[in-house]
């Protein structure tokens, strides 16, 4: 069964970065894929992160976010290097229960009229932790683990179909 959405994690994940809740605003962009914070703190997409994300939108397929995190962090540092306009309703909350963002995440795209099963979702995290406790609360939705089941975020492309 194909995928129609794809769930990023951020830290970690999405970026090069750690935990962007310790980094302290404003951004200033540094380039396409960097923004540097009030302390000279970075935080660079992973190689790849843009062109994934323009190839999910290219076929159509949804582009959200679950993350453990501070929202008015993320959403700065998405809003300085341009990339809000690719996210579908992203979940940024301040607790580790990411079974239930994505399940809010599903719940509120069923309201809309995109009523998806389990496996045509796929989560990408660097916690296998988090993937786990994703599948035992919602099911089968497919789960890839950044750095190990993908060493670079274009290797999520050949898990689609």
């Amino acid at each position: 069964m194909a995928i129609k959405l794809v769930i990023f994690d951020c830290d970690s994940t999405l970026w090069e970065h750690h935990d962007v809740a310790e980094t302290r605003p404003p951004f200033r962009r540094l380039d396409q894929d960097t923004v540097e914070d009030a302390r000279g703190d970075r935080v660079r997409l992973f190689p790849g992160a843009r062109e994934v994300l323009e190839a999910l939108r290219a076929r159509g397929i949804k582009i959200s976010i679950a993350s453990w995190n501070l929202p008015e962090i993320v959403f700065q540092i998405f809003e300085a290097l341009g990339l809000m306009d690719y996210f579908t309703r992203p979940k940024v909350e301040f607790h580790p229960r990411k079974d239930r963002m994505i399940a809010s995440l599903l719940g509120e795209l069923a309201a809309d009229g995109i009523a998806l099963r389990p496996e045509e979702v796929l989560f990408v995290d660097d916690r296998q932790v988090m993937l786990e406790t994703v599948r035992q609360a919602l099911g089968p939705i497919r789960t890839l683990q950044a750095g190990v089941d993908i060493s670079d975020l274009r290797d999520l492309l050949a898990h689609l179909d």
